[in-house]
Protein backbone atom coordinates (compact mmCIF):
# COMPACT_ATOMS: atom_id res chain seq x y z
CA UNK A 1 0.00 0.00 0.00
CA UNK A 2 1.21 3.47 -0.77
CA UNK A 3 1.70 5.75 2.60
CA UNK A 4 -1.41 7.33 1.73
CA UNK A 5 -3.38 4.45 2.08
CA UNK A 6 -1.65 3.96 5.07
CA UNK A 7 -2.55 6.57 6.76
CA UNK A 8 -5.95 7.04 5.74
CA UNK A 9 -6.96 3.47 6.84
CA UNK A 10 -5.28 3.95 10.06
CA UNK A 11 -6.80 7.14 11.10
CA UNK A 12 -10.27 6.02 10.18
CA UNK A 13 -9.49 3.03 12.52
CA UNK A 14 -8.43 5.42 15.35
CA UNK A 15 -11.48 7.74 14.90
CA UNK A 16 -14.21 5.26 14.43
CA UNK A 17 -12.68 1.27 14.72
CA UNK A 18 -16.06 -0.24 13.91
CA UNK A 19 -18.21 1.98 11.98
CA UNK A 20 -19.17 3.53 8.81
CA UNK A 21 -16.23 5.87 8.33
CA UNK A 22 -14.35 5.20 4.70
CA UNK A 23 -10.86 5.68 4.33
CA UNK A 24 -9.98 8.17 1.24
CA UNK A 25 -7.68 5.96 -0.97
CA UNK A 26 -6.40 8.04 -3.37
CA UNK A 27 -4.76 11.59 -2.59
CA UNK A 28 -5.45 12.89 -6.16
CA UNK A 29 -9.49 12.34 -5.67
CA UNK A 30 -9.87 14.32 -2.32
CA UNK A 31 -11.18 17.43 -3.69
CA UNK A 32 -14.37 14.86 -5.32
CA UNK A 33 -15.27 13.69 -1.46
CA UNK A 34 -16.05 17.27 0.23
CA UNK A 35 -19.31 17.55 2.17
CA UNK A 36 -22.31 17.17 -0.59
CA UNK A 37 -20.23 15.43 -3.15
CA UNK A 38 -21.80 12.85 -5.10
CA UNK A 39 -20.06 9.19 -5.12
CA UNK A 40 -21.41 6.00 -6.46
CA UNK A 41 -20.45 3.02 -4.53
CA UNK A 42 -18.66 0.16 -6.14
CA UNK A 43 -20.26 -2.64 -7.78
CA UNK A 44 -20.34 -5.90 -5.74
CA UNK A 45 -18.95 -4.08 -2.45
CA UNK A 46 -19.48 -6.13 0.69
CA UNK A 47 -19.63 -5.64 4.58
CA UNK A 48 -16.79 -7.86 4.80
CA UNK A 49 -14.14 -5.95 3.92
CA UNK A 50 -16.05 -2.67 3.18
CA UNK A 51 -17.83 -0.52 0.91
CA UNK A 52 -15.80 1.18 -1.40
CA UNK A 53 -16.25 4.27 -3.45
CA UNK A 54 -15.43 6.41 -6.76
CA UNK A 55 -15.81 10.32 -7.25
CA UNK A 56 -17.97 11.38 -9.91
CA UNK A 57 -17.77 15.40 -11.08
CA UNK A 58 -21.19 16.57 -9.29
CA UNK A 59 -21.95 17.50 -5.97
CA UNK A 60 -25.92 17.11 -4.47
CA UNK A 61 -25.75 20.91 -5.69
CA UNK A 62 -25.31 20.49 -8.82
CA UNK A 63 -28.62 18.68 -9.42
CA UNK A 64 -30.91 21.00 -7.87
CA UNK A 65 -32.65 23.94 -9.10
CA UNK A 66 -31.23 27.13 -8.60
CA UNK A 67 -31.40 28.79 -5.09
CA UNK A 68 -29.67 29.25 -1.85
CA UNK A 69 -26.60 27.97 -0.84
CA UNK A 70 -26.37 25.95 2.31
CA UNK A 71 -24.18 27.00 5.03
CA UNK A 72 -21.14 25.76 5.33
CA UNK A 73 -20.62 22.33 6.83
CA UNK A 74 -19.97 22.29 10.88
CA UNK A 75 -16.48 21.69 12.15
CA UNK A 76 -17.11 19.14 14.97
CA UNK A 77 -13.53 19.34 16.75
CA UNK A 78 -9.87 18.61 15.85
CA UNK A 79 -7.40 15.58 16.66
CA UNK A 80 -3.80 15.39 16.61
CA UNK A 81 -1.92 12.13 16.08
CA UNK A 82 1.80 12.25 16.74
CA UNK A 83 3.99 9.15 15.31
CA UNK A 84 0.69 7.56 14.55
CA UNK A 85 2.25 5.21 12.78
CA UNK A 86 5.69 3.86 13.86
CA UNK A 87 8.82 2.84 11.41
CA UNK A 88 7.51 -0.17 10.76
CA UNK A 89 8.16 -3.26 7.93
CA UNK A 90 4.95 -5.03 6.90
CA UNK A 91 6.62 -8.23 6.67
CA UNK A 92 10.11 -9.45 7.36
CA UNK A 93 11.64 -13.16 6.68
CA UNK A 94 14.87 -12.98 8.26
CA UNK A 95 15.30 -17.29 8.19
CA UNK A 96 14.80 -19.80 6.59
CA UNK A 97 12.16 -21.26 8.79
CA UNK A 98 10.62 -18.10 10.40
CA UNK A 99 8.14 -15.34 9.80
CA UNK A 100 7.99 -12.21 11.72
CA UNK A 101 5.21 -9.96 10.91
CA UNK A 102 5.05 -6.21 12.80
CA UNK A 103 2.23 -4.56 11.53
CA UNK A 104 1.67 -1.78 8.59
CA UNK A 105 4.55 0.00 7.26
CA UNK A 106 4.49 3.43 8.81
CA UNK A 107 5.95 6.72 9.14
CA UNK A 108 9.20 8.44 10.40
CA UNK A 109 9.09 9.75 14.16
CA UNK A 110 8.65 13.42 12.71
CA UNK A 111 5.76 13.14 11.26
CA UNK A 112 2.72 14.77 12.98
CA UNK A 113 -0.79 14.84 11.51
CA UNK A 114 -3.68 17.30 12.74
CA UNK A 115 -7.36 16.46 11.34
CA UNK A 116 -10.53 17.99 11.76
CA UNK A 117 -14.15 16.84 11.39
CA UNK A 118 -16.65 18.73 9.42
CA UNK A 119 -19.99 17.61 8.69
CA UNK A 120 -23.28 18.60 7.31
CA UNK A 121 -25.53 20.53 9.65
CA UNK A 122 -28.87 18.86 10.40
CA UNK A 123 -30.79 22.44 10.32
CA UNK A 124 -28.36 23.41 6.47
CA UNK A 125 -29.60 19.77 5.03
CA UNK A 126 -33.49 20.52 6.04
CA UNK A 127 -33.86 24.36 4.75
CA UNK A 128 -31.75 22.87 1.61
CA UNK A 129 -34.06 19.93 1.16
CA UNK A 130 -37.28 22.55 1.68
CA UNK A 131 -35.93 25.13 -0.58
CA UNK A 132 -34.58 23.77 -3.66
CA UNK A 133 -35.78 20.56 -5.96
CA UNK A 134 -34.33 18.42 -7.81
CA UNK A 135 -33.61 19.29 -11.52
CA UNK A 136 -35.81 17.06 -13.21
CA UNK A 137 -33.78 17.57 -17.03
CA UNK A 138 -30.30 17.07 -15.41
CA UNK A 139 -28.33 14.66 -17.96
CA UNK A 140 -26.46 13.21 -15.02
CA UNK A 141 -29.31 12.47 -13.04
CA UNK A 142 -30.63 10.97 -16.42
CA UNK A 143 -27.58 8.87 -17.31
CA UNK A 144 -27.26 7.53 -13.62
CA UNK A 145 -31.08 6.75 -13.60
CA UNK A 146 -30.68 4.82 -16.68
CA UNK A 147 -27.95 2.43 -15.64
CA UNK A 148 -29.58 1.91 -12.10
CA UNK A 149 -27.02 3.52 -10.44
CA UNK A 150 -26.86 4.52 -6.79
CA UNK A 151 -25.94 7.71 -5.43
CA UNK A 152 -24.37 9.02 -2.14
CA UNK A 153 -23.71 12.20 -0.29
CA UNK A 154 -20.89 12.81 1.77
CA UNK A 155 -22.06 14.15 4.49
CA UNK A 156 -18.96 13.90 7.07
CA UNK A 157 -15.21 14.72 6.10
CA UNK A 158 -12.00 13.90 8.10
CA UNK A 159 -9.62 16.64 6.49
CA UNK A 160 -6.08 17.52 7.64
CA UNK A 161 -5.67 21.01 9.12
CA UNK A 162 -2.00 22.30 7.56
CA UNK A 163 -0.21 20.41 5.30
CA UNK A 164 2.21 17.34 6.18
CA UNK A 165 4.69 15.39 4.78
CA UNK A 166 4.79 12.09 5.18
CA UNK A 167 7.49 9.63 5.43
CA UNK A 168 8.03 5.69 5.06
CA UNK A 169 11.95 5.52 6.75
CA UNK A 170 13.74 2.11 6.97
CA UNK A 171 13.11 -1.09 5.21
CA UNK A 172 10.76 -1.31 2.29
CA UNK A 173 7.51 -3.17 2.76
CA UNK A 174 7.55 -6.47 2.23
CA UNK A 175 10.70 -6.95 2.65
CA UNK A 176 11.86 -10.49 2.75
CA UNK A 177 15.65 -12.00 2.57
CA UNK A 178 14.08 -15.75 0.93
CA UNK A 179 15.93 -16.56 -2.03
CA UNK A 180 12.89 -17.67 -3.69
CA UNK A 181 11.05 -14.32 -2.67
CA UNK A 182 13.82 -12.20 -5.22
CA UNK A 183 12.15 -13.39 -8.56
CA UNK A 184 9.02 -12.16 -6.98
CA UNK A 185 10.29 -8.41 -6.63
CA UNK A 186 10.09 -8.47 -2.75
CA UNK A 187 13.92 -8.08 -1.62
CA UNK A 188 13.07 -4.07 -0.50
CA UNK A 189 16.22 -1.76 -0.28
CA UNK A 190 17.15 -1.23 3.66
CA UNK A 191 17.53 2.05 3.05
CA UNK A 192 14.38 2.53 1.48
CA UNK A 193 12.97 6.30 1.96
CA UNK A 194 9.59 7.24 0.80
CA UNK A 195 7.69 10.53 1.32
CA UNK A 196 4.47 12.23 0.34
CA UNK A 197 3.43 15.58 0.84
CA UNK A 198 -0.38 15.71 1.98
CA UNK A 199 -2.09 19.59 1.40
CA UNK A 200 -4.16 21.56 4.06
CA UNK A 201 -7.33 20.62 3.78
CA UNK A 202 -7.02 17.58 2.43
CA UNK A 203 -9.95 15.09 3.07
CA UNK A 204 -8.42 11.85 4.31
CA UNK A 205 -11.71 9.55 5.29
CA UNK A 206 -16.00 10.27 4.37
CA UNK A 207 -19.02 9.00 5.52
CA UNK A 208 -21.77 9.00 3.00
CA UNK A 209 -25.37 8.94 3.29
CA UNK A 210 -27.60 7.59 0.00
CA UNK A 211 -29.84 10.33 -2.45
CA UNK A 212 -33.11 9.10 -2.78
CA UNK A 213 -35.05 10.19 -5.52
CA UNK A 214 -38.67 10.34 -5.23
CA UNK A 215 -40.45 11.26 -8.53
CA UNK A 216 -39.78 13.94 -10.75
CA UNK A 217 -38.19 16.15 -9.01
CA UNK A 218 -38.37 15.27 -4.91
CA UNK A 219 -35.63 13.86 -3.16
CA UNK A 220 -34.50 12.82 0.44
CA UNK A 221 -31.32 11.72 2.60
CA UNK A 222 -32.60 9.09 5.16
CA UNK A 223 -30.66 9.02 8.13
CA UNK A 224 -30.82 5.30 7.52
CA UNK A 225 -30.29 3.28 4.59
CA UNK A 226 -30.10 -0.92 3.48
CA UNK A 227 -28.30 -2.17 0.79
CA UNK A 228 -32.33 -3.18 -0.63
CA UNK A 229 -32.97 0.74 -0.89
CA UNK A 230 -32.36 1.89 -4.77
CA UNK A 231 -31.65 5.78 -5.72
CA UNK A 232 -34.40 5.17 -8.47
CA UNK A 233 -36.80 2.91 -7.51
CA UNK A 234 -37.42 0.68 -10.51
CA UNK A 235 -40.75 1.37 -12.54
CA UNK A 236 -40.99 4.56 -11.25
CA UNK A 237 -43.03 6.97 -13.29
CA UNK A 238 -42.36 10.88 -13.31
CA UNK A 239 -44.72 12.26 -11.12
CA UNK A 240 -45.67 9.27 -9.41
CA UNK A 241 -45.82 9.32 -5.40
CA UNK A 242 -43.09 6.82 -3.88
CA UNK A 243 -42.99 6.35 -0.48
CA UNK A 244 -39.84 4.11 1.44
CA UNK A 245 -40.31 2.73 4.86
CA UNK A 246 -36.83 1.94 6.71
CA UNK A 247 -36.31 -0.32 9.60
CA UNK A 248 -33.82 0.13 11.96
CA UNK A 249 -33.58 -3.91 11.68
CA UNK A 250 -32.46 -3.72 8.20
CA UNK A 251 -29.25 -2.08 9.41
CA UNK A 252 -26.75 -3.36 11.55
CA UNK A 253 -24.11 -6.38 12.25
CA UNK A 254 -26.50 -8.90 12.76
CA UNK A 255 -25.78 -11.04 10.15
CA UNK A 256 -21.95 -10.14 10.04
CA UNK A 257 -20.38 -13.64 11.08
CA UNK A 258 -18.04 -16.21 8.92
CA UNK A 259 -21.16 -18.59 8.18
CA UNK A 260 -22.26 -15.74 6.30
CA UNK A 261 -19.07 -14.89 4.45
CA UNK A 262 -18.78 -18.21 3.34
CA UNK A 263 -22.04 -18.58 1.21
CA UNK A 264 -20.96 -15.06 -0.21
CA UNK A 265 -17.89 -15.92 -1.33
CA UNK A 266 -19.77 -19.98 -2.10
CA UNK A 267 -22.18 -17.92 -4.22
CA UNK A 268 -20.12 -16.08 -6.49
CA UNK A 269 -17.54 -18.82 -6.76
CA UNK A 270 -20.70 -20.95 -8.59
CA UNK A 271 -21.13 -18.16 -10.86
CA UNK A 272 -17.15 -18.73 -11.98
CA UNK A 273 -17.56 -22.17 -11.89
CA UNK A 274 -20.43 -21.95 -14.87
CA UNK A 275 -17.56 -20.34 -17.17
CA UNK A 276 -15.83 -22.80 -19.94
CA UNK A 277 -12.70 -24.77 -18.98
CA UNK A 278 -11.12 -22.39 -21.41
CA UNK A 279 -12.64 -19.03 -19.81
CA UNK A 280 -11.91 -20.65 -16.49
CA UNK A 281 -8.02 -21.73 -17.53
CA UNK A 282 -7.90 -18.11 -19.24
CA UNK A 283 -9.12 -16.21 -16.44
CA UNK A 284 -6.54 -17.73 -14.10
CA UNK A 285 -3.58 -16.90 -16.42
CA UNK A 286 -5.07 -13.20 -16.29
CA UNK A 287 -4.74 -12.55 -13.51
CA UNK A 288 -1.70 -14.48 -12.42
CA UNK A 289 -0.08 -11.83 -15.14
CA UNK A 290 -2.11 -8.68 -13.59
CA UNK A 291 -1.57 -9.29 -9.34
CA UNK A 292 1.24 -6.94 -7.89
CA UNK A 293 0.51 -4.65 -11.10
CA UNK A 294 -1.75 -2.49 -9.00
CA UNK A 295 -2.67 0.05 -11.98
CA UNK A 296 -3.15 -3.11 -14.20
CA UNK A 297 -5.80 -4.38 -11.74
CA UNK A 298 -7.43 -1.39 -11.34
CA UNK A 299 -8.01 -0.87 -14.96
CA UNK A 300 -9.34 -4.42 -14.70
CA UNK A 301 -11.83 -3.47 -12.16
CA UNK A 302 -12.99 -0.20 -14.60
CA UNK A 303 -13.40 -2.49 -17.42
CA UNK A 304 -15.31 -5.14 -15.70
CA UNK A 305 -17.58 -1.95 -13.92
CA UNK A 306 -18.20 -1.15 -17.21
CA UNK A 307 -19.12 -4.23 -18.89
CA UNK A 308 -21.47 -4.83 -16.28
CA UNK A 309 -22.97 -1.34 -16.78
CA UNK A 310 -23.98 -3.00 -20.46
CA UNK A 311 -26.81 -5.57 -19.23
CA UNK A 312 -25.93 -8.21 -21.48
CA UNK A 313 -22.85 -10.82 -22.27
CA UNK A 314 -19.91 -9.42 -23.89
CA UNK A 315 -16.70 -10.04 -24.38
CA UNK A 316 -12.84 -8.95 -22.63
CA UNK A 317 -9.52 -8.16 -24.02
CA UNK A 318 -8.13 -10.58 -21.21
CA UNK A 319 -10.33 -13.22 -22.08
CA UNK A 320 -10.53 -15.37 -25.84
CA UNK A 321 -13.38 -13.94 -28.25
CA UNK A 322 -15.11 -17.03 -28.14
CA UNK A 323 -15.54 -16.92 -24.23
CA UNK A 324 -18.77 -14.53 -23.32
CA UNK A 325 -18.96 -13.50 -19.97
CA UNK A 326 -22.96 -13.04 -18.52
CA UNK A 327 -23.80 -10.58 -16.06
CA UNK A 328 -23.62 -12.69 -13.38
CA UNK A 329 -20.33 -13.81 -13.86
CA UNK A 330 -18.85 -10.19 -14.63
CA UNK A 331 -20.58 -9.39 -10.95
CA UNK A 332 -18.90 -12.53 -9.70
CA UNK A 333 -15.42 -12.03 -10.98
CA UNK A 334 -15.81 -8.14 -10.19
CA UNK A 335 -16.39 -9.23 -6.71
CA UNK A 336 -13.38 -11.49 -6.81
CA UNK A 337 -10.86 -8.29 -8.41
CA UNK A 338 -12.29 -5.92 -5.68
CA UNK A 339 -10.86 -8.64 -3.17
CA UNK A 340 -7.87 -9.06 -4.64
CA UNK A 341 -7.48 -5.20 -4.59
CA UNK A 342 -7.22 -5.52 -1.10
CA UNK A 343 -4.05 -7.45 -0.40
CA UNK A 344 -1.08 -5.53 -1.04
CA UNK A 345 1.06 -6.35 -3.67
CA UNK A 346 3.86 -8.42 -2.07
CA UNK A 347 0.52 -10.88 -0.63
CA UNK A 348 -0.74 -10.52 -4.57
CA UNK A 349 2.67 -12.28 -5.69
CA UNK A 350 2.84 -14.39 -2.89
CA UNK A 351 -0.84 -15.45 -3.68
CA UNK A 352 0.65 -16.62 -7.28
CA UNK A 353 3.95 -18.34 -5.72
CA UNK A 354 1.51 -20.06 -3.61
CA UNK A 355 -0.38 -21.33 -6.99
CA UNK A 356 2.74 -22.94 -8.38
CA UNK A 357 3.60 -24.90 -5.52
CA UNK A 358 -0.18 -25.79 -5.31
CA UNK A 359 -0.72 -25.45 -1.71
CA UNK A 360 -3.59 -23.21 -1.72
CA UNK A 361 -5.86 -26.08 -0.30
CA UNK A 362 -3.84 -26.05 2.99
CA UNK A 363 -3.69 -21.96 2.80
CA UNK A 364 -7.37 -21.92 2.53
CA UNK A 365 -7.89 -24.64 5.55
CA UNK A 366 -6.01 -22.69 7.70
CA UNK A 367 -7.52 -18.92 7.07
CA UNK A 368 -11.14 -20.90 6.79
CA UNK A 369 -10.21 -22.65 10.21
CA UNK A 370 -9.06 -19.44 11.92
CA UNK A 371 -12.08 -17.44 10.90
CA UNK A 372 -14.19 -20.41 12.08
CA UNK A 373 -12.83 -20.12 15.48
CA UNK A 374 -12.38 -16.51 16.48
CA UNK A 375 -15.02 -14.53 13.89
CA UNK A 376 -16.98 -12.44 16.31
CA UNK A 377 -13.79 -12.54 19.49
CA UNK A 378 -13.36 -9.18 19.26
CA UNK A 379 -10.04 -9.40 21.59
CA UNK A 380 -6.30 -10.06 21.18
CA UNK A 381 -5.35 -13.43 22.06
CA UNK A 382 -2.74 -16.37 21.29
CA UNK A 383 -4.72 -19.69 20.20
CA UNK A 384 -3.27 -23.55 19.43
CA UNK A 385 -3.66 -24.29 15.91
CA UNK A 386 -4.16 -27.54 14.83
CA UNK A 387 -1.02 -29.32 14.08
CA UNK A 388 -2.37 -30.90 11.20
CA UNK A 389 -3.06 -27.61 9.10
CA UNK A 390 0.73 -27.45 9.03
CA UNK A 391 1.74 -30.83 8.68
CA UNK A 392 2.15 -31.46 5.02
CA UNK A 393 3.81 -28.45 4.04
CA UNK A 394 7.81 -28.37 3.55
CA UNK A 395 9.98 -25.70 5.16
CA UNK A 396 9.73 -23.07 2.11
CA UNK A 397 6.08 -24.01 1.63
CA UNK A 398 5.67 -22.88 5.37
CA UNK A 399 7.16 -19.68 5.36
CA UNK A 400 5.84 -18.99 2.23
CA UNK A 401 2.23 -19.54 4.06
CA UNK A 402 3.45 -18.04 6.91
CA UNK A 403 4.18 -14.77 5.30
CA UNK A 404 1.26 -15.10 2.91
CA UNK A 405 -1.48 -14.85 6.05
CA UNK A 406 1.00 -12.69 7.93
CA UNK A 407 0.50 -9.85 5.87
CA UNK A 408 -2.98 -9.73 6.71
CA UNK A 409 -2.33 -9.37 10.04
CA UNK A 410 -2.71 -13.82 11.46
CA UNK A 411 0.82 -14.20 12.84
CA UNK A 412 0.94 -17.79 12.34
CA UNK A 413 4.04 -19.55 14.83
CA UNK A 414 5.64 -22.73 14.50
CA UNK A 415 6.43 -23.94 18.04
CA UNK A 416 3.00 -25.08 19.67
CA UNK A 417 2.10 -24.56 16.67
CA UNK A 418 -0.44 -21.47 17.64
CA UNK A 419 -1.10 -18.13 16.35
CA UNK A 420 -1.85 -14.19 17.06
CA UNK A 421 -5.32 -13.39 16.46
CA UNK A 422 -6.08 -9.39 15.94
CA UNK A 423 -9.80 -8.74 15.73
CA UNK A 424 -8.42 -5.41 13.82
CA UNK A 425 -7.10 -7.77 10.88
CA UNK A 426 -10.30 -9.50 9.97
CA UNK A 427 -11.22 -7.14 6.75
CA UNK A 428 -8.47 -8.29 5.27
CA UNK A 429 -8.60 -11.80 6.14
CA UNK A 430 -11.64 -11.63 4.67
CA UNK A 431 -10.17 -10.58 1.55
CA UNK A 432 -7.41 -13.23 1.52
CA UNK A 433 -10.45 -15.74 1.99
CA UNK A 434 -11.98 -14.72 -1.27
CA UNK A 435 -8.86 -14.63 -2.94
CA UNK A 436 -7.82 -18.05 -1.93
CA UNK A 437 -11.49 -19.71 -2.46
CA UNK A 438 -11.40 -18.15 -6.60
CA UNK A 439 -8.02 -19.26 -7.50
CA UNK A 440 -8.27 -22.71 -5.44
CA UNK A 441 -11.28 -22.95 -8.17
CA UNK A 442 -9.09 -21.60 -11.09
CA UNK A 443 -6.25 -24.19 -10.30
CA UNK A 444 -8.78 -27.20 -9.88
CA UNK A 445 -10.17 -26.48 -13.27
CA UNK A 446 -6.70 -26.09 -14.94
Amino acid sequence: MTIFENVTRALAKQLNPRGDLTPLDSLIDFKRFHPFCLVLRKRKSTIFWGARYVRTDYTLLDVLEPGSSPSDPTDSGNFGFKNMLDARVEGEVDMPKTVKVKGTAGLSRNSTLEVQTLSVAPKALEDLHKERKLAADNPFLKEMRDRGENLYVVMEVVETVQEVTLERAGKAEGCFSLPFFAPLGLQGSVNHKEAVTIPKGCVLAFRVRQLMVNGKDEWDIPHIYNDSMQTFPPGEKPGEEKFTLIQASDVGEAHEDFKTLKEEVQRETQEVDKLSQVGKSSLLSSLSKLLGKKKELQDLELTLEGALDKGHEVTLEALPKDVLLSKEAIGAILYFVGALTELSEAQQKLLIKSTEKKILPVQLKLVESTMEQNFLQDKEGVFPLRPDLLSSLGDEELTLTEALVGLSGLEVQRSGPQYMWDPDTLPRLCALYAGLSLFQLLTKAS
